[in-house]
């Protein structure tokens, strides 16, 4: 990356900060320019291929937790996946999140099309209660968030897409979903990107009640091929076929 791209991405990444404990997905990315490898496509390039041809560059874990019995985790699952969760016995809140990606530098002179595959199974859990004799005011609560996004050195984002949002609110929850979307992008000259997929779990209760939330994500894969693809092979992707 050239001196003006490098400096494009200081005051883009000024101020950005890791996972933290506010409540909400993380979609904030900073890496190196040093330690994003550099591509330059051509006519003949081979697709970059996460993690089958390269490994995940962009895996970030944390947690925390407030209060005597209340817990938060993230941590890789494999090679191709990540887990988080967030539980609390009595008063307290907990939380876990992680981002998993790839991050690269576009290096050409003109724009590069290209078209983004993404594919990944979404496991979430959920589960509050009461104990017996718990006061009106007990309460529990819980949350889980998953978005992939795709942005740029500059703080542009190019796609962001919400893949799992639920909250116990609704009650207790077990569900497993597949996704599997295509969308086309154009690279600038002398930018870095970053295709990220970023979940969070959240967990709350007051004395009497007990709440946990789970999330993992498996089978992640991220393919970027150069040039375009006809809109009907676009579509059918997308719908997951």
């Amino acid at each position: 990356m050239d001196s003006i791209g490098r400096l494009a991405c200081i005051v883009a990444c000024a101020g950005l900060g890791a996972c933290g404990g506010g409540g909400t997905v993380e979609t904030n990315v900073r890496l190196p320019a040093s330690d994003r490898p550099d591509v330059t496509p051509t006519a003949s390039s081979d697709a970059i291929r996460v993690p089958a041809g390269e490994a995940f560059n962009y895996p970030r874990f944390s947690s925390g937790q407030e209060g005597p019995d209340a817990r938060g985790s993230a941590m890789a699952a494999g090679a191709d996946g990540a887990v988080c969760f967030a539980e609390v016995n009595g008063e307290g809140k907990a939380w876990g999140a992680f981002q998993l990606g790839y991050a690269f530098d576009h290096q050409a002179t003109s724009p590069s099309p290209c078209v983004v595959h993404v594919r990944l199974t979404a496991e979430e859990a959920g589960r509050s209660s009461r104990g017996e004799g718990a006061g009106a005011d007990a309460s529990a609560d819980g949350a889980v968030n998953l978005v992939f996004f795709m942005k740029d050195s500059m703080g542009l984002t190019i796609k962001e897409e919400s893949l799992v949002f639920s909250t116990l609110n609704r009650g207790p929850r077990d569900a497993t979903t597949r996704h599997d979307f295509v969308f086309e992008a154009d690279l600038q000259p002398e930018r870095g990107y970053y295709v990220i997929v970023s979940g969070r779990v959240d967990a709350s209760a007051t004395q009497s009640a007990t709440s946990r939330v789970d999330l993992k994500v498996s089978d992640v894969a991220m393919d970027i091929r150069w040039g375009r693809e006809p809109t009907g092979a676009v579509r059918a992707a997308s719908q997951g076929s």
